[in-house]
């Protein structure tokens, strides 16, 4: 093992100063892993989760229905497909290795093709035929030693955009820049010395001047740290902000008002244990916050207390006379983190874990002085009172039209039948403020992320999102008008690739 080290140091003033290499790749032996076993799938779906095992060559697929003359473009997916190697399987799903998957769509024609992400962990194990590092969640037998955050990133989670190029981003290093067309990775990205292996999410946010928002956190070795920065359209890291947390909590999103930086403190928490993901404990006593952070200044920080609970991914958020309105999947508990995805892995029949409610928090607004006169005095300031406005929908991954800023439009997300045996997603959701939408995909089907592509009015568009057949081992496309999903699809597009289920994408 490793002796124990801090990530990111001690002392969090290093973070906006001249920081070194050296302090930003330091790692700790409590990134370890569970012992391994292999499993193989025991129900259809089971192949969802089993993996590629080389690149995608490029198929045409078979298409239907009516693709509309001005979606041209390419569709992104990321995700999780190197499961196993020489008979070791992973068991978390956020330990596969990532694949760019790129659907071409012009003329009303589609095309497929994939190709893994050459990380350096990828290309030390395609090297060796094995696994050779430690993940978030599994014991590699006779591993190499973990130095950085960087050795075991795996670039499986997103993938944006970014001057002329692709992102591959994982959740807490540096994102791998991809070509657009060939899907040759170019190698990691660099934001400069003084950030090497700056924790980089996956789900950063355009800050409107060709920059954007991002943060990172890296809890191991005791630190309790979330950096927010900034950065700018000339590629640099324009602003950085070292923030305290009550609770080193599993973060994964944010989102963004206006003015604001919003992000879910939850009640899933980094203590010890053998892996990255096994060192996260529910502690429902802790309660839950939100953070709520002003762009023009990361220092000026507004705190409120929640009730216990659990997020991934955020909707829409806006201001309006002093109050914060801010839309969230919400889970009672971390189940689906700490035990859910390593149950998905042995395609077996496996325990419910709690779905993720589609809430609206709102709460009052503090006052822009009162902020600032809490840097300069030893002020406390009385959490507001927060009011969480419940839909009773389940609904995951939710997206929307971010051309509009100052009032809520309709929310695009995933969500399950009650009766389906899996607990994967099989029905689109698209919620208003007075009505709510839905679409049933079908038995032997499971469904990912809904992407919204606008048209070219404002409140118009499609909504585009791909799905897996197990029955008939198919991949395919769905696309939507998002003014009417319960129509169902007005084109799709399959071909007979199973291609191992992602986290997110984009459209370019």
């Amino acid at each position: 093992m490793l002796s124990r080290r801090t990530f990111i140091g001690s002392s969090l003033a290093l973070m906006a100063s001249s920081v070194t290499a050296s302090v930003w790749g330091t790692s700790a032996d409590s990134v370890l892993s569970l012992a391994h076993e292999n499993h193989l799938p025991k129900q259809k779906w089971g192949m969802a989760f089993e993996g590629g095992m080389s690149d995608f060559s490029p198929l045409q697929m078979e298409t239907s229905g009516f693709w509309p003359s001005d979606l041209t473009g390419f569709l992104y997916r990321n995700g999780p497909s190197k499961m196993s190697r020489a008979g070791t399987r992973y068991q978390h799903w956020f330990d596969g290795d990532g694949m760019v998957q790129q659907f071409d769509i012009a003329h009303g024609k589609v095309s497929h093709k994939g190709k893994f992400i050459q990380t350096k962990k990828f290309k030390a194990e395609e090297k060796a035929g094995k696994f050779r590092y430690n993940t978030a969640g599994t014991l590699i037998p006779d591993a190499l030693p973990i130095r950085n955050n960087d050795d075991m990133n795996v670039a499986n989670t997103s993938v944006i955009p970014w001057r002329g190029e692709l992102l591959a981003l994982w959740e807490a290093g540096s994102p791998y820049r991809i070509e657009p067309n060939s899907l040759d990775t170019l190698g990691v990205k660099s934001f400069g010395d003084k950030f090497k292996q700056l924790p980089f999410s996956a789900h950063p946010l355009p800050d409107g001047q060709g920059g954007m928002w991002n943060f990172g956190s890296w809890f191991v070795g005791g630190d309790n740290s979330l950096l927010m920065y900034q950065v700018s359209k000339e590629d640099e890291i324009s602003r950085i902000e070292v923030i305290t947390l009550p609770q080193a909590s599993y973060m994964h999103a944010f989102a963004q008002s206006r003015n604001k930086l919003i992000f879910y403190v939850s009640s899933c928490v980094y203590e010890e244990g053998q892996t990255y993901i096994d060192a996260f404990k529910w502690r429902p006593e802790l309660g839950a916050k939100l953070l709520i952070i002003d762009k023009a200044d990361f220092k000026l920080q507004q705190w409120v207390d929640l009730p216990a609970g659990f997020a991934f991914h955020f909707g829409q958020a806006i201001e309006h006379d002093n109050q914060l309105e801010v839309q969230i999947s919400l889970y009672p508990n971390a189940d689906i983190l700490l035990d859910g995805m390593t149950q998905l892995l042995t395609g077996k029949v496996r325990d419910a874990s709690a779905s993720a409610e589609f809430v609206t928090i709102s709460v009052e607004l503090e006052p822009h002085d009162r902020l600032v006169e809490q840097l300069t005095k030893p002020l406390v300031l009385a959490s507001k009172v927060a009011n969480l406005i419940r839909s009773s929908i389940e609904m995951e991954f939710p997206q929307f039209d971010n051309r509009i800023s100052d009032s809520m439009s309709p929310v695009f997300g995933v969500g399950a039948r009650i009766n389906n045996a899996t607990g994967l997603s099989d029905t689109l959701h698209c919620v208003k403020t007075a009505s709510t939408q839905s679409y049933y995909f079908g038995d032997n089907k499971i469904i990912e992320e809904p992407l919204y592509i606008p048209a070219k009015e404002v409140g118009e568009g499609y909504i585009l999102m791909t799905w897996l057949d197990y029955e008939n081992k198919h991949t395919g496309l769905s696309l939507f008008d998002a003014a009417d999903i319960a129509k169902g699809p007005i084109a799709e597009a399959k071909m007979a690739r199973v291609l191992p289920l992602g986290f997110h994408g984009c459209f370019v």
